[in-house]
């Protein structure tokens, strides 16, 4: 299991050396990208949080977007690949710091408690449910008695509604959603364990962008989430 996390974090750091500060370090899809950001601005804003973690922030590109809009909360960013870490502390914003951190040791942890504690397509980089599941009891210890975790990770529930409606609209299912490097979330996992509530934000994004035309990505983007089939959701654990 060890050497499966380490094989893992290179990618990411090799990721980081590639990519720098640039948007694409994480996830090369600009309008999913732009959509995870905007969702994860409404509930930040619907929660007005003092304190907020981003776990997994990669080089920091979304954390210092939140951190500009909302200046009056604090930021604080961690990532367990020191080279994303490197480029996420260039150009520093008053409201926000980073920081290397394992999300499997809460002893890494940044001290105080988190009125939220976010990710993006973080946890789904562990290999395997019983990692996630220590991952997600870490978080709840650092939230506040208030606060949320809002968890933005992919389904493997998600991909086989996708897949049925591909399939559905004519076209060909989609091989290897789930890159070899994730291990994507049962949904009734998360419901079950944690009360998880879900959002499904990208449906209509998939539904334009992957299984219409890319050429619908902005269209996507700008619509509303209309249906449960996208599988890159957000989990919402109180």
């Amino acid at each position: 299991m060890d050497a499966r996390i380490k094989e893992i974090k290179k990618f990411w750091d090799t990721r980081a050396k590639e990519y720098g500060g640039d948007w694409q370090a994480t996830l090369g899809e600009k309008y999913l990208r732009l959509l995870e950001i905007k969702t994860m601005k409404k509930f930040i804003k619907r929660y007005t949080p003092k304190r907020l973690l981003d776990v997994g922030c990669g080089n920091g590109y979304s954390t210092k977007m939140y951190a500009d809009e909302f200046p009056s909360i604090q930021f604080f960013g961690m990532d367990y690949s020191e080279e994303m870490i490197q480029y996420a502390q260039k150009s520093p914003i008053p409201n926000c710091s980073f920081f290397v951190g394992d999300v499997l040791d809460g002893a890494s942890f940044k001290e105080g408690e988190f009125d939220i504690i976010m990710t993006q397509r973080c946890l789904q980089n562990l290999p395997d449910y019983e990692c996630q599941r220590r991952a997600i009891n870490n978080l709840l210890m650092r939230k506040s008695p208030d606060g949320h975790l809002l968890l933005m990770e992919c389904s493997k529930d998600g991909v086989a509604q996708f897949n049925q409606l591909c399939v559905m609209m004519g076209k060909k299912p989609v091989d290897n959603l789930e890159p070899w490097h994730n291990n994507f979330f049962v949904d009734k996992s998360l419901q079950e364990d944690f009360g998880a509530e879900i959002v499904y934000f990208s449906s209509t994004y998939m539904f334009l962008a992957k299984v219409m035309h890319p050429g619908l990505s902005m269209l996507g983007y700008l619509l509303p989430p209309i249906g449960k089939f996208g599988y890159d959701r957000l989990y919402i654990i109180k």
